[in-house]
């Protein structure tokens, strides 16, 4: 039995990311985050994110989540029960490590033709700065905002 029932959930509709570099201040762009969603049923969700813009932000959307669980749970039908409306009320962001981009360009090829993947999607992934930073991610819990903003403030590796 899989929960895909109306989206009755506590997550905002707005999700505003600023990637922040912690010594000088300065928004960071060009960095590879993902978004991990916490499931009540089966296996959780984890999807990239947009890379950082020349301000450091990413932004996504209760629709854009509501979407790419969608395509999750119909690409993958025996993997995910959950529905945005049934996750626990807190996502973890996290800035990606070496592998994690490897492992996220192989998937994309992989499932390309079948999720419409872009080949410039692709070679923007193979381009991103995270190898200057250290990986960190940051827990947050919900509690019914219709908009949020986080930052996460990375460091240089020396």
């Amino acid at each position: 039995m899989t929960d895909r029932g109306p989206n009755v959930s506590i997550f905002p509709d707005t999700i505003r990311i600023k990637i922040i570099n912690i010594l000088t201040g300065l928004p960071m762009q060009n960095i590879a985050t993902m978004i991990k969603l916490f499931a009540r049923h089966k296996n959780d969700y984890g999807f990239l994110l947009p890379i950082s813009d020349e301000n450091g932000q990413i932004e996504i959307t209760k629709d854009w989540l509501n979407d790419k669980i969608e395509k999750e749970m119909n690409l993958f039908v025996m993997d995910y029960a959950s529905s945005l409306g049934t996750c626990y009320p807190k996502f973890e962001l996290r800035i990606l490590d070496n592998e994690e981009i490897k492992r996220a360009i192989r998937a994309m090829n992989l499932y390309k033709s079948v999720l419409g993947t872009k080949q410039e999607d692709i070679d923007d992934l193979s381009h991103v700065d995270n190898p200057k930073y250290h990986p960190i991610s940051k827990l947050t819990e919900l509690h019914g905002e219709k908009s949020i903003e986080i930052e996460l403030k990375i460091k240089e590796i020396k």
